[in-house]
C-alpha cells in the first residue's frame, strides 16, 4: 500500500512537472523614468524671477510647455528653467501649469510643475514728470496720470497765440485701438489718470468742459516695440519707428502708424491691412463701452467747420478742403492759415547751397512725445542722390533687402528700408494718406504709396495750402499702373493726412 502511494506521487509531480511556464518569451520593456528636482510647486514674488529644475529621464528626447504666457520657459539639456517678470497688477497671476514630456507616443511619459506669482503693488507713474506733450509714451500695465491744465508742451510759439491754461470740469476716453486697452479715466485737480491693462495700443484722452465740449486731447501710444532714436548723417535722432507704430517690422500693417493733417496735434488710424481698396476704412476704433468709433469729415461744400476750434473741439472729425481746393489746399479756411502750427512758420527759406537754414522748434500743436517733436525739411534729403525728386531705384539710398546684389523693385516691402548713415537703416512703410479733398483713408493706395510729413510750410503761391513733406515714395498709381518715384523735399496739401517720424529735441 505504501509503494502503491508513494508511485501515486510521483506521477502526479512528473505531470505538474510537464505543465510548468514557458520562460522563453520576449522581455518586458523597461519601466519609463521621468523626474524633475526639485518637484516642489514654484512660487515667483511680485517682482519676478527665475528657478532651475533639473530634468532626469532614460528617454532620448524632452520638451516643456507652459499654459500661460507669463510663466516663460527655457531647455537646454538637462535643464528647466522657469521665468516670470514683475507682477504690476493687484492680483496674482493665473495659475499656470507647466507640463513636461520626455519621448514620444507610444512611449512617452509626462509630469507637470504648478507655478504662481504673488499680488504687485500697482504703481502709478506720472507722464508729465519730466515734461508735457501731446503724446504720451506708456509701456507696461499699471496707473497713469498726466498734467491736464498744460497745452502740449505749453511753449509759446512764433506766429501763434500764447497756449492759454485748460480749466476742465471732467476727463473721458474718446477712443482706443483694443478694447479695455485703458479705463478708469478721471480727472482729479487738473490732472488725467487713467490705468492701462498691458495692452499694446493707441488711445485718446480729452478733457471737457461742464457742457460736454472738448477743450484738449492727448493720445496714448503704447508699442510693441520699444521707442528708439537712430542717427542720421546729417545729425538727427531719428525715431526707430512712425509715431503710433506698433512695431517697425517690414509688411507689417502694425508698422504703418498713424495719419496726421498738417498741424494738428489728434491723429487719425491707417488701414488694419497692408493693402487695401477704395472702400478701406481706417483700424478700427472702441469707446469705453467698446462701441466703435468712427472717423467722419467735414463738409464737403463750404469751409464753415475749417477752424482751428472746431478742430480742437472734434478731434474725430478730418477736416476737407474740398469747398476750397482751387485756392488753397489747407484744412484750415484760407483766412485762417497758420504756418506756425508745427513750430517752422520760416521753414521753406534756403540758403545760397539750396540747404534749408530754419530748423524750427517744438510747437504746443506738435504731435510728439516728451522729448521728441516734428523733424524739419532736410531731415531726410539723403534719401535719393540728388536731395530731391527721383524716379530712377539706383538713385534711391535704399537696403539691398532681396541680397541679390542691385537696387530693384525686389528691395520693397510695403515700403522701403532707407538709409541714415553708415551702417543705419531704417523701414519706412507705405501708410498712405487721408486725401485731403474728400477727408477719408486713400486705402487703394495702402502698401503702395508713403508720405511723411515735416514741420515747414511749402512756398510759393503756386501752392498755397502746403507744406513740406519730408519723404514721399509710391511704386503704382491710383489706377494700379507701374510708377515707381520718390523725393526727400516734396509738397503736400496740409488737408492730407500723412505719417510722422519724430525727430529728438
Amino acid at each position: 500500500m505504501k509503494n502503491m502511494l508513494r508511485l501515486w506521487l510521483c506521477a502526479a509531480c512528473a505531470s505538474l512537472a510537464g505543465c510548468s511556464s514557458d520562460t522563453t518569451g520576449p522581455t518586458p520593456e523597461p519601466e519609463l523614468r521621468l523626474t524633475l528636482r526639485p518637484d516642489a510647486p514654484i512660487v515667483f514674488p511680485a517682482e519676478g524671477g527665475r528657478a532651475e529644475i533639473v530634468v532626469s529621464t532614460d528617454l532620448p528626447v524632452w520638451e516643456a510647455v507652459s499654459d500661460q504666457e507669463w510663466c516663460r520657459i527655457e531647455t537646454e539639456e538637462n535643464r528647466l528653467t522657469v521665468s516670470a517678470g514683475p507682477n504690476a497688477t493687484t492680483s496674482l497671476m493665473p495659475l499656470a501649469t507647466v507640463t513636461v514630456t520626455a519621448g514620444t507616443p507610444p512611449r512617452s511619459i509626462s509630469t507637470t510643475l504648478k507655478v504662481s506669482q504673488e499680488r504687485g503693488e500697482r504703481r502709478t507713474v506720472n507722464l508729465s514728470a519730466s515734461g508735457t506733450a501731446n503724446c504720451y509714451l506708456i509701456g507696461e500695465a499699471c496707473d497713469y496720470l498726466f498734467d491736464a491744465t498744460v497745452r502740449g508742451n505749453g511753449a509759446a510759439t512764433q506766429g501763434l497765440e500764447a497756449p492759454a491754461a485748460i480749466a476742465a470740469a471732467r476727463a473721458e476716453l474718446v477712443w482706443q485701438t483694443t478694447p479695455e486697452m485703458i479705463d478708469g479715466v478721471e480727472l482729479i485737480g487738473g490732472q488725467v489718470a487713467f490705468s492701462a491693462s498691458g495692452t499694446p495700443g493707441n488711445a485718446l484722452i480729452a478733457v471737457e468742459n461742464a457742457q460736454g465740449e472738448i477743450l484738449w486731447s492727448w493720445h496714448i501710444w503704447f508699442p510693441e516695440s520699444e521707442v528708439g532714436s537712430l542717427a542720421t548723417a546729417a545729425g538727427y535722432e531719428v525715431m526707430n519707428l512712425n509715431l503710433g507704430a506698433m512695431c517697425d517690422r517690414t509688411a507689417d500693417p502694425g508698422s504703418y502708424g498713424l495719419l496726421y493733417q498738417w498741424g494738428r496735434k489728434d491723429p487719425f488710424p491707417a488701414a488694419a491691412t497692408l493693402t487695401g481698396t477704395t472702400q478701406t476704412v481706417g483700424a478700427p476704433l472702441y469707446d469705453a463701452a467698446g462701441k466703435s468709433v468712427g472717423i467722419g469729415h467735414s463738409s464737403w461744400s463750404d469751409t464753415q467747420s475749417n477752424t482751428l476750434a472746431y478742430a480742437i473741439a472734434h478731434p474725430t472729425v478730418c477736416l476737407s478742403n474740398y469747398a476750397q481746393y482751387s485756392s488753397s489746399r489747407d484744412w484750415l479756411r484760407a483766412d485762417q492759415s497758420s504756418d506756425a502750427l508745427w513750430g517752422n512758420p520760416a521753414g521753406g527759406e534756403k540758403n545760397a547751397n539750396n540747404d534749408f537754414v530754419n530748423k524750427g522748434s517744438k510747437s504746443f500743436y506738435d504731435p510728439c512725445p516728451v522729448g521728441w517733436r516734428v523733424p524739419p525739411a532736410d531731415v531726410f534729403r539723403s534719401f535719393t542722390t540728388s536731395g530731391g525728386y527721383s524716379w530712377t531705384i539706383e538713385d534711391f539710398d535704399i537696403r539691398d533687402t532681396s541680397g541679390d546684389g542691385q537696387l530693384s523693385i525686389d528691395d520693397y516691402d510695403h515700403g522701403w528700408t532707407f538709409n541714415l548713415g553708415p551702417g543705419t537703416w531704417s523701414y519706412f512703410p507705405a501708410a498712405a494718406r487721408y486725401d485731403g479733398s474728400y477727408a477719408m483713408l486713400m486705402g487703394s493706395v495702402s502698401g503702395l504709396w508713403g508720405s511723411y510729413w515735416g514741420n515747414a510750410p511749402y512756398p510759393g503761391d503756386m501752392f498755397r495750402g502746403g507744406a513740406y513733406s519730408v519723404l514721399s515714395f509710391q511704386i503704382k498709381d491710383q489706377a494700379g499702373n507701374e510708377m515707381i518715384t520718390a523725393t526727400p523735399a516734396g509738397g503736400g496739401a496740409r488737408a492730407d493726412a500723412y505719417s510722422v517720424r519724430c525727430i529728438r529735441e
